[in-house]
């Protein structure tokens, strides 16, 4: 349950962000603009790499998944969700040698994409249970991996969290 003196810890790939900045054409983009107001209000602690900050520059821009550069005219947009301007941080989680070490693991041991491990296994270094992503390849991961609780992975929602902070069930 998150509070004002606790928030709900949540971490977000890449794809996440790079979803979130396609505005209104990504069909979550409510859910994703609901996460980002409530960690600008303090509800909410969001998490990410050291390498998303990187990564967020390449989009899938066509079917057959190529990638091209997002145009520096969208600085402004990157910098506000990596260097915001309020009091709320954006905890990034480096990529050292430990991080490195378990995301190897995760490429080992469940065959997951090694950019996709290193985000797992720094939201497990993050203490997050909550993983959000867009990427429905790892959802089958989801309750899997970590320690207790799992790691969840899902499609970002902050509803849902703010139905279970209300106290009622989750529709």
């Amino acid at each position: 349950m998150a509070s004002e003196t606790n928030p709900e810890v949540l971490y977000w790939d890449s794809c996440t962000y790079l979803d979130y900045l396609k505005g209104d054409e990504h069909p979550l983009h409510a859910q994703m603009q609901m996460v980002i107001e409530g960690w600008r209000e303090g509800k909410v602690t969001l998490v990410t790499s050291a390498l998303t900050i990187t990564e967020v520059l390449w989009v899938k821009c066509s079917e057959d998944q190529a990638r091209s550069m997002i145009d520096r005219s969208w600085e402004p947009k990157i910098v506000a969700l990596f260097d915001p301007p309020h009091t709320q941080p954006l905890k990034i989680v480096e990529l050292n040698r430990v991080v490195a070490r378990a995301a190897r693991e995760l490429v080992w041991d469940h065959g997951i994409k090694p950019k996709d491990a290193v985000h797992v296994a720094s939201a497990l270094a993050g203490h997050c249970h909550m993983l959000h992503t867009n990427d429905t390849k790892l959802h089958k991961f989801s309750g899997k991996l970590g320690g207790t609780p799992k790691l969840r992975i899902e499609p970002p929602s902050w509803i849902r969290q703010m139905t279970l902070e209300n106290g009622q069930q989750p529709s």
